[in-house]
């Protein structure tokens, strides 16, 4: 039986960087993936934010994408005509969007070449075990089945992934979306290079209770996306590219992106959408991306997230020892619960409410929350603590001195979320602590009482 030190179970943008990882510090490591090696992975939002490519730059692969794709000029957060927006210089930071059936053969050729061993259309029906211990996989691939035995077997096999079900990784943190969400590529309009309403790279854009997406990709590219309700998107199912136009059509940003714009390709859906946190490490056995931690995709932080996670397995497979595992579970959690409430706030349909749109009036000309959103974004600080509440209670006292006191109503939605985000934070802050002093603890975290 063929022997290594890690099998990795999928070839995107977490296995990718993780087998690269791990075969430059000197680890035997085995890539396999049931899809075809170079293919497409559409459900997607493409994005890769700052901290993503600071990421990948640490593997040696922030080159790849740069080559692929143009940098995001800023990044905006905007709901009716309110919005946030990120100004990117494209050097200390950059920010991409390359079509995944681009970025995904480009990080994989990246690391064929730098040693690792890949095989696709390799597909695992099931795990070796010495008793509770996971030993290697069972696969299937074009030369029939056979077994490779692994010191560790990672799961990177995305939100459906085959080696968490097989282990039955426990979930402790669940959700789903009330939304669904169709996308397609576009011809890029020249408004979009010309006029001012377009200064940015990638937009995210609600209005009423609608989304719609603008993202500059590669190849002249406007990736463009909408969605809203699951049941009234799902209705779009039977011609999803007269669905998709019409609500790009009724756009403030996109309809006029849209004129005289070519659909590149048919629209991909998703209508279904399960958000969680799962149990990272277990007897030999680990989960990384999506397979562990799939937040909602409505800000664009998978991608990041990722790598991230990717290098941090990395270096505890490395460390070899339970504690480094533990360490490495741990801080994925702690690093992720207020991205992960944050993510499903700007997908819920309350989000769309005039204090949501008063933090944005007022936080975009604000310095101090300006600085601390940068810093948000740099994973240097929770999004929940991204405005001080002092301010917050200031621009609520100056909305009422001019009469406006819409904005108070959405206050105690926010608080209500912020209590529940704080005693989560809490409860994975102290494992965290616990991990931090090398105390080995496999007990889930109690979320929710």
């Amino acid at each position: 039986m063929e022997r290594v030190d890690v099998v990795v179970v999928g070839f995107r943008c977490a296995g990718a960087p993780l087998a690269v990882a791990l075969r430059e510090a000197g680890v035997r490591v085995l890539v396999v993936d049931g899809d075809p090696l170079f293919s497409d992975q559409p459900i997607s939002t493409h994005a890769i934010q700052p901290y993503g490519m600071k990421m990948l730059d640490k593997v040696g692969l922030g080159d790849v994408v740069r080559e692929l794709a143009p940098h995001n000029s800023a990044f905006r957060f905007q709901v009716e005509d309110s919005y946030l927006q990120i100004e990117l210089d494209g050097e200390t930071l950059d920010s991409r969007s390359p079509r995944r059936c681009k970025l995904d053969p480009a990080l994989q050729r990246a690391v064929l070449a730098r040693g690792v061993e890949a095989r696709g259309e390799t597909r695992v029906i099931g795990l070796l075990r010495d008793g509770e211990r996971v030993t290697g996989v069972r696969v299937r691939g074009p030369e029939g089945e056979y077994e490779i035995g692994a010191g560790l077997v990672v799961g990177a096999d995305g939100r459906n992934s085959t080696i968490a079900k097989l282990v039955e990784a426990p979930a402790y943190l669940e959700s789903s979306g009330d939304n669904g969400l169709y996308w397609s590529y576009f011809e890029k309009n020249e408004l979009f290079d010309r006029d001012p309403r377009y200064r940015w790279g990638a937009c995210i854009h609600i209005e009423g209770g609608d989304a719609r997406a603008v993202f500059q990709t590669d190849s002249d590219l406007l990736l463009m996306a909408g969605g809203g309700p699951r049941e009234r998107v799902a209705q779009w199912r039977s011609d999803p590219s007269a669905g998709l136009m019409r609500h790009l059509r009724s756009g403030g940003l996109t309809a006029p992106l849209v004129e005289g714009s070519r659909m590149i390709g048919d629209p991909v859906g998703l209508l279904s959408l399960k958000c969680f946190m799962k149990r990272a490490v277990g007897p030999g056995w680990a989960l990384v991306g999506d397979s562990g931690l799939h937040i909602d995709p409505t800000p664009g932080l998978g991608i990041s997230d990722a790598v991230r996670d990717a290098i941090a397995l990395a270096e505890a497979i490395v460390a070899d020892s339970e504690a480094a595992m533990n360490l490495y579970w741990r801080r994925r959690d702690a690093d992720s619960v207020g991205l992960y409430y944050f993510a499903s706030d700007m997908s819920s349909p309350d989000y769309n409410n005039p204090f949501t749109r008063m933090l944005f009036d007022r936080g975009q000309d604000d310095p101090v929350v300006k600085q601390r959103m940068y810093a948000m974004m740099a994973r240097e600080l929770h999004p929940q603590d991204m405005l001080p509440p002092s301010r917050v209670l200031r621009w609520l006292g100056s909305e009422t001195l001019r009469g406006n006191l819409a904005p108070w109503g959405g206050l105690g939605r926010t608080m209500r979320l912020r209590t529940l985000i704080d005693r989560q934070q809490g409860v994975l802050d102290r494992a965290l602590d616990r991990a931090e002093r090398g105390i080995v603890d496999d007990s889930l975290p109690n979320l929710l009482n």
